[in-house]
């Protein structure tokens, strides 16, 4: 749109503002997706190391139960060789180590992509929110000049 010396229309200003409040609302709900997809990255992570380090005991181990809300119970494991996994709307598959480690090693790629994606998506959003903020800045001092 070719800004003229003239004043705006009151048209072409709401629909500018409303393009920078939809574009300002996705820009939060990416950020967000972002952090949540790296959460899970990092959880993941930690479980992949956990599962590597299961995998070096070759007898029952006594380990610490997470019951949830910090609370925690001792037991022991004495399978060392398999692992329960949910595999998602909470249906738990058994597993190898191996397999369990690949099953989460290609969901945390799964999940970079995601990022990586998410980010690019980011970053188009913050470009037209900065060619999109001059332009009211514009607007705005022309309905005050006028």
């Amino acid at each position: 749109m070719e800004l003229s010396s003239a004043k705006p229309a009151p048209r072409d200003v709401n629909r500018l503002v409303v393009e920078w409040q939809y574009l300002q609302s996705l820009a939060e709900a990416l950020r967000q997706r972002i952090d949540l997809a790296l959460a899970a990255i990092s959880e993941m992570e930690g479980t992949v190391q956990a599962i590597e380090e299961l995998g070096k005991v070759t007898e029952e181990v006594e380990a610490l139960f997470m019951l949830g809300a910090n609370a925690y119970a001792r037991g022991k494991i004495a399978d060392t060789k398999k692992i329960l996994v949910n595999v998602g709307a909470n249906v738990l598959v058994e597993k190898s180590l191996e397999d369990a480690r690949k099953f989460f090693e290609a969901r945390i790629d799964a999940l970079r992509r995601l990022v990586a994606e998410t980010q690019q998506q980011l970053a188009s959003v913050t470009a037209r929110l900065s060619k999109l903020e001059p332009e009211l800045r514009k607007m705005a001092e022309g309905r005050a000049g006028g």
